[in-house]
Formats: structure tokens, C-alpha cells, sequence
């Protein structure tokens, strides 16, 4: 990992260099990348990055607009959870996703726009502030939400998957490649009912064996309803897992 990031650092150095001959747009914002950049973010882009507050809500992480309104309650539940079963114990964000926020611009450009480098940095600042939010020794192995096979081909990469093994490598954790995606969906849109229909019986557990009995964390890029963590998580609890987590870069707000 250390050697992948510095290898993608250095042809960044090389790219700033060439800026000051040919400069090029922060795909964020347009000003001038400069040698401070992220790949196709400047450096003032990438401190902007809006990080995720303490944790209030016992089970999806949600802030509190009032942190009070935790007190007292030994597992608190923001409204969502108070009215929503989910088949996972917790999920836990590092950055806050808003419709004009940066984390957005980031995570779209590295998904979309085939910005490794971009999803390599996303995935570093994933492995580094992840245990701010939860105990990953609590943890047996990850689990990346798995593309279909021809989006993955067409994509050429699954971002689940690099952020996984970026917090794998970085903490010992084994990434488990033993979910998979039976049915071919349409993107995530809508409101959650209608999300909670587009995944329905979407995953399956090809090797139960390497779920039974174990606690293990599902690694995806961006938490909206939770509609996608918990298909995820019922498939994998239906194969025998102890405890299921949820981990992703970013929550939508």
C-alpha cells in the first residue's frame, strides 16, 4: 500500500510540474491543481472534505443536530432507526455526502470518471480515520458489496473492493470475496422503499463457509437509505455470520 501510494504521489509531483507549463482545473471547484493536489482534486478541495461528527446514533452513526438529545440513553436512535429494521448491528461513515458538497464531487469523479489515483487516496483517508468511528479488532473480516459482473466490466474496477482491501492491508483484516451479485440492477435512485425493492434477493453468499461463524464488515462507497448494506448483510446473516457491520467512505446527509 505504502509503495502504491507513493508511486501514485510521485506521478503527481510530475503532473503538478507540468501544470506550471500546462495548468490544469481542479475538477472540483477549477482553480489551479498545484502540488498540493489529490489526483484530480487541488489541495484546498481535498481539505474541504467533509468529515463525519462523533457518533450519536447507537446504530447508523448519525450526529444528533442537538448532541443532548443522546444523553441518558444508553443506545440512542436517530428517527431513522427508531423506525427502520435493519439487519446490520452498525454502520459507520468517515465523510459526510451532500448533493454540493465535496465528498460527492470526489466520489463520482473516482467512480464514474475512472479516477484511480482519486480512489486510492479516498481509500487511504478510509483505512486512516475508520477506527475513529468503530473498533475494527471487533471485526473478522471484510466484505465489499460486490458489482455485476458486467458493470464491473464496463467499470473495470469495484470501489467497494479497493476500499477494502486499502483498510485490510492497513489493519490485518482479511477482505472475504464470498458475496455475490445474482441479479443485475438498475443504479440506486428513488425513495428507500423503492431502493429496498431494486436490491431484493440481489445477493447471495457463494461460499458460506467463509461467512459461518464470523464477524464481518460490509465495505461499500456511500451509505444513502441502507437499502444496499442491509440486502447485503441479510445474505450474509443467512449464511451463518455472527455480527455484521457496515463501513462505508461516506453517509448522504
Amino acid at each position: 500500500m505504502a509503495g502504491l501510494l507513493l508511486g501514485t504521489r510521485a506521478a503527481e509531483i510530475l503532473a503538478a510540474l507540468l501544470d506550471l507549463v500546462f495548468p490544469a482545473p481542479c475538477h472540483s471547484c477549477g482553480r489551479p491543481l498545484g502540488l498540493g493536489r489529490r489526483s484530480a482534486l487541488c489541495s484546498r478541495c481535498w481539505a474541504d472534505l467533509e468529515r463525519m461528527g462523533p457518533a450519536n446514533c447507537f446504530r447508523c452513526g448519525w450526529p444528533f443536530p442537538d448532541p443532548a438529545a443522546a444523553q441518558g440513553a444508553e443506545r440512542p436512535l436517530c428517527q431513522r432507526c427508531r423506525t427502520e429494521t435493519d439487519e446490520f448491528r452498525l454502520a459507520r461513515a468517515v465523510l459526510v455526502y451532500r448533493q454540493a458538497g465535496t465528498a460527492r464531487d470526489a466520489i463520482l469523479l473516482a467512480k464514474h470518471a475512472g479516477r484511480r489515483a482519486l480512489l486510492r487516496h479516498l481509500a487511504a483517508l478510509l483505512a486512516a480515520e475508520a477506527p475513529l468511528h468503530l473498533s475494527l479488532a471487533d471485526w473478522d473480516g471484510l466484505v465489499p458489496v460486490p458489482l455485476h459482473w458486467l458493470r464491473r466490466w464496463r467499470r473495470g474496477f469495484n470501489q467497494a473492493e479497493v476500499l477494502a482491501q486499502a483498510v485490510g492491508r492497513q489493519h490485518g483484516l482479511p477482505v472475504v470475496f464470498a458475496l455475490a451479485r445474482i441479479r443485475r440492477t438498475p443504479p440506486q435512485q428513488g425513495n428507500a422503499a423503492a431502493r429496498r425493492r431494486n436490491v431484493r434477493g440481489a445477493f447471495a453468499v457463494r461460499r458460506p463457509g467463509a461467512v459461518a461463524g464470523r464477524r464481518l464488515l460490509v465495505v461499500d462507497d456511500v451509505f444513502t437509505t441502507g437499502a444496499t448494506a442491509n440486502a447485503a448483510a441479510r445474505a450474509l446473516r443467512q449464511a451463518g455470520a455472527t455480527d455484521v457491520g457496515v463501513l462505508t467512505l461516506a453517509r448522504v446527509a
